[in-house]
């Protein structure tokens, strides 16, 4: 339903005033003291209270919703997890991964098949290179004092450079292979950092430290990110609260940034706040045919997010003289008690404040008026 807005005119000048009966002429009249007080124009609005920090938490992923950790009214920090959606799929992707990778580091291990296959073969390689240089060691003595021939110095020879080679190329083969490996566990470990992160997305965290204001998730619920419309939570920092108030659109040019702002709730009686404008929403709600002003108010009570609170926006204030409106007769005219007697005076109206108008000449401060009962 459209909410009706309305400037409200306060005057302190009603809770001084005093009426008396007083019968001239076989008429009842009203006597009206005439003092100076505040005159105050206020344009009234409604509005709510709010978290300063409010916001909702949605999902950036699609899924089954598995765990609700927590629920209205609980406290929770920045970063907890609220809930968690299911990807079984990407769990088990996650898990071929650390297998993989467990593989790999244990090739890596001094005691495993790998390593110690390749050792023992560049330990043999390198056994037999020993051997035949011993020989050919001996053979070249042999050569030098005519025993053997050339010949089989340089088959010997040929046979050891040929080791030499192999030992070469095992010992390249095994920093290759071992290489590889690094490489494979490096890319795997980029692979499951970016799996976990994604994973991490069906991690449904509170983007805040506050207090659960709504939850609009059960377990068993299917979170379509295309289709969702309402938060999953909503949470608020209520440890500092902001008052949101929605004015008519037609009091616009007179709504400003510092303006004192006089607040009432239903839930604390008796009692008035005092804020001030620091924000306004300079976009009309087409269908409310209204906008929107932050308060800034220091509530000294513990207050819900939502709470809704009645407000008046002091447009103008100064000190002044008014009457009421009965007083008034032929336009600008009043009736005045003169020693004694009743006379006839013209006044200089100002603005009306409801039934109360401004006397801008014409009357000070103790005079009576009649009113005519």
């Amino acid at each position: 339903m459209r909410k009706i807005f309305w400037i409200v005119f306060i005057t302190l000048l009603f809770l001084s005033s005093t009426f008396v009966y007083f019968k001239v002429f076989k008429k009842n009249y009203r006597i009206f003291e005439v003092k100076e007080a505040p005159l105050v124009k206020a344009v009234y609005a409604t509005g709510y209270i709010k978290a300063y920090n409010e916001v909702e938490v949605k999902s950036r992923v699609a899924g089954y919703v598995v765990k609700v950790y927590k629920d209205v009214g609980e406290i929770v920090k920045k970063g907890e997890v609220l809930a968690e959606l299911e990807n079984k799929p990407l769990e088990r992707k996650i898990e071929e991964v650390k297998t993989e990778l467990e593989n790999l580091r244990e090739k890596l291990s001094p005691q495993s098949y790998f390593i110690t296959s390749f050792k023992e073969k560049i330990a043999a390689k390198k056994e037999r290179i020993e051997e035949l240089k011993y020989r050919l060691q001996r053979r070249k003595k042999l050569y030098e004092k005519g025993l053997i021939s050339r010949e089989e110095i340089f088959n010997l020879e040929k046979q050891y450079n040929a080791q030499l080679k192999e030992l070469s190329a095992l010992e390249l083969e095994f920093k290759e292979n071992v290489k590889e490996i690094k490489r494979k566990i490096k890319v795997l470990k980029a692979t499951l950092n970016r799996l976990k992160e994604e994973l991490e997305q069906y991690k449904i965290k509170s983007p805040i430290s506050g207090v659960i204001l709504k939850r609009n998730v059960e377990v068993g619920d299917y979170v379509n990110t295309f289709m969702e419309t309402k938060p999953l939570f909503v949470i608020g920092d209520l440890r500092k609260l902001k008052t949101i108030l929605e004015i008519d659109e037609e009091y616009s040019y007179l709504v400003r940034l510092g303006q004192k702002v006089y607040i009432t709730i239903d839930s604390v009686p008796d009692r008035v706040y005092e804020g001030r404008i620091i924000k306004i929403y300079r976009k009309v709600n087409e269908k409310k045919k209204s906008f929107e002003v932050e308060v800034e108010a220091d509530y000294d009570v513990e207050l819900f997010s939502g709470t809704t609170v009645e407000a008046n926006i002091i447009i103008s204030e100064k000190l002044g003289v008014a009457i009421p409106k009965e007083a008034i007769f032929e336009e600008n005219k009043v009736r005045v008690i003169e020693k004694g007697k009743i006379v006839e005076r013209v006044i200089k109206l100002g603005e009306t404040y409801g039934d109360m108008v401004e006397v801008l000449e014409g009357l000070k401060s103790g005079e009576k008026v009649l009113i005519e009962k």
